[in-house]
């Protein structure tokens, strides 16, 4: 995941990619990693680029509803811990349920833990008065 905007290579923060073999005939394996991103211009176009290029990342094999705001993934699913949390709010599940634009996955081993967070609600102290 691309954690700085990199306006050479045209990836922006938030965006994803996954890396995988890439022909080279070069390569004794016969192939090289390479890392894999949508090309936002064109949907069904991958755009391909080497790992040594990218500067500003972290590595991810699933990542919280908080790194995830602002993308769409055909599956998501949400793991929700065994027990109470203050940031496990009913704007956090909606954020989760969100993410997914076909499928979506709730793994929860204690339901009280589901109902007390959708219960939940996030209280904002601004400074505006009404």
């Amino acid at each position: 995941m691309i954690t700085s905007n990199d306006y050479n290579l045209q990836l922006m923060n938030g965006d994803i990619g996954i890396t995988l073999p890439y022909p080279n005939p070069a390569s004794p394996s016969g192939s090289s990693l390479r890392v894999a991103f949508r090309d936002t211009a064109d949907a069904g176009h991958i755009r391909w680029i080497l790992p040594t290029r990218l500067q500003q990342l972290e590595t991810v094999f699933a990542m919280t509803v908080h790194k995830s705001q602002g993308s769409e993934f055909a599956h998501t699913a949400m793991v929700l811990p065994t027990h109470d949390s203050p940031i496990l709010t009913r704007e956090l599940i909606y954020t989760g349920v969100t993410r997914a634009s076909k499928q979506f996955t709730l793994i929860c081993s204690k339901t009280s833990v589901l109902e007390k967070s959708v219960q939940t609600r996030v209280f904002r102290a601004g400074g505006l008065a009404l």
